[in-house]
């Protein structure tokens, strides 16, 4: 029977030196769809003899003494990395690392070990050191990232006429509106089966060319959503190419359960170390440029690392993966590429901006989740690429969110400045669109939890960002719980001393000096 190739595993022991009361540990994710832990940023308090797993990244440290260590990989050329905090005897001792694809004899991928005495700090390092080695394309300029996606309101059920009705409203609201959108994507629907992206469905009988040119009427830059790397079993490439996708021990392509509905949910990955593959990645990038789309969305990027039998026997996964990445690069080299259900440091380099939470959707969990994935991830913030927090919901029909939901999953587009939204808004009323107009117009930069944010009985994830807006302190604060919160100002990190604020997201009036939030909501206070 073949096998699938032969892998030396490369671990690593590293000890830490830290007191025995030593409990903090940040854990990470190496994709959007999981979430950075358990339990968020969280305290391991009574391990005996365990492990906290983390990806690409992991801190561990002592409160009291204020000493922390990182452990973290700056490159992903040919491996992703993995790490863990181990406890022996109720203390922790060290940690440990390992890269699944790197061979005997192989170069590592570059591990960096970092002190400090704030873990904040050691994060934002680490992400400095990761986008100079990986060379990323590092957001530029003041605009924040506008625009609109059919998807979490119409799903795959889009149609060409709902999509040009938006069309119509967004350039209608470039002349009445603060929220000018940039781009305008056509998501998953459009097209006949998954793999055969330049081939529409019946749906949609206006050609792709001149819908791009009616949005580029309107003003706007015409984007797309496709899943490059893979086919399903019902499209006409995997039923021409066969020969094109990853193969098993038996030689036939790997098939693996895919999130659409039948016929298109079994999905093969393809082979992107073949050329004849790498020119049908270009010629269908190259066919919607040549249509007028400049923004693409490359959803499903964390199927294609599957570990199979590919044509050069050299290549991994990720190295294969960043091979095909590359080569849309090339055919698209003026274009905004935005890498979705993707692992993180591999596309560090070649996309401009990649999505950091799982799905979001228009009720108090999902909205929640978005913000906390995203906001857990603060560090890669205008570092790796742009920050895609999923798209802002705001509307008040076809969902259930509340006015204080709302301000949440808006305060997300106002931290990492990437601010889309799927809502139809002919029928956003006009409270409701002043939060996407603030998410649109509005930038905090620099954004960190503030000190003390942090309680772990009270919630696992922070509760208070903060960061800077147009040079002035500022800060972010989310209840995600089902309680009021309170803060007093004067002890938010670096609002103290200030002599009166401003609150951005409501008019909250915070003349006493006190905030209080509801259960479910959001605010933004500038100094």
């Amino acid at each position: 029977m073949s096998e699938f190739r032969k892998v030396s595993y490369f671990e690593r022991l590293i000890p830490v030196n830290l007191p025995e009361s030593a409990s903090f540990v940040y854990a990470n994710a190496n994709t959007m769809n999981h979430r950075l832990s358990n339990d968020g940023f969280y305290r391991n308090i009574s391990s005996y003899n365990s492990e906290a797993i983390s990806d690409d990244v992991i801190v561990v440290g002592d409160d009291a003494s204020s000493k922390y260590v990182l452990v973290g990989a700056i490159t992903a050329f040919r491996s992703l990395t993995h790490l863990s905090a181990v406890w022996r005897g109720r203390r922790l001792r060290e940690v440990k690392v390992w890269q699944p694809e790197i061979k005997e004899g192989e170069q590592p991928e570059e591990i960096i070990i970092l002190e400090g005495s704030d873990w904040r700090d050691l994060l934002c390092e680490y992400g400095e050191r990761t986008a100079k080695a990986m060379k990323a394309i590092r957001p530029t300029g003041d605009a924040n990232v506008m625009g609109y996606c059919s998807w979490y309101y119409y799903y795959k059920g889009v149609t060409e006429k709902d999509f040009l009705e938006n069309v119509d409203t967004l350039a209608k609201l470039r002349t009445t509106s603060a929220f000018k959108a940039r781009y305008v994507q056509i998501d998953d629907g459009y097209q006949t089966f998954q793999g055969d992206w330049n081939d529409q469905d019946a749906s949609w009988p206006t050609p792709l060319a001149e819908i791009a040119k009616r949005i580029t009427d309107g003003g706007m830059e015409a984007g797309i959503w496709t899943m490059p790397f893979h086919a399903s079993t019902a499209s006409r490439v995997f039923r021409d190419h066969p020969d094109w996708f990853v193969k098993g021990p038996d030689g036939k392509p790997l098939v693996a359960q895919g999130w659409s509905p039948p016929p298109d949910h079994l999905w093969a990955t393809l082979d992107t170390t073949q050329d004849a593959v790498l020119e049908h990645l270009r010629n269908i990038f190259r066919t919607f440029r040549e249509w007028g789309y400049t923004y693409f969305k490359m959803d499903g990027l964390g199927f294609a690392l599957t570990d199979g039998v590919r044509a050069d026997p050299n290549a991994t996964s990720v190295s294969a993966f960043r091979k095909g990445l590359q080569a849309i690069r090339e055919a698209v080299p003026d274009s905004f590429l935005l890498a979705c259900s993707q692992h993180f440091l591999p596309c560090v380099g070649i996309v401009d901006g990649a999505r950091f939470s799982d799905d979001t959707a228009a009720n108090a969990w999902a909205i929640s989740r978005a913000a906390e994935e995203t906001l857990g991830r603060f560090w890669m913030f205008d570092r790796y690429y742009w920050a895609d927090p999923d798209c802002l919901i705001v509307r008040t029909d076809r969902g259930t969110n509340t006015f204080g939901e709302s301000r949440v999953s808006a305060l997300t587009g106002i931290l990492t400045g990437f601010a889309l939204t799927s809502d139809n808004l002919a029928l956003v009323p006009p409270e409701r669109l002043a939060l996407l107009e603030k998410a649109a117009t509005i930038r905090m930069r620099g954004v960190r939890p503030a000190k003390g944010s942090l309680n772990i009985w009270r919630t696992p994830w922070p509760t208070s960002f903060v960061g800077t807006i147009d040079g002035r302190p500022a800060a972010a604060f989310l209840n995600l719980t089902d309680e009021p919160m309170e803060w007093k100002l004067a002890e938010v990190e670096g609002l103290g001393g200030c002599a009166a604020f401003k609150e951005l997201l409501q008019g909250t009036d915070l003349s006493s000096g006190t905030l209080t939030l509801p259960p479910h909501d959001a605010a933004l206070v500038v100094a």
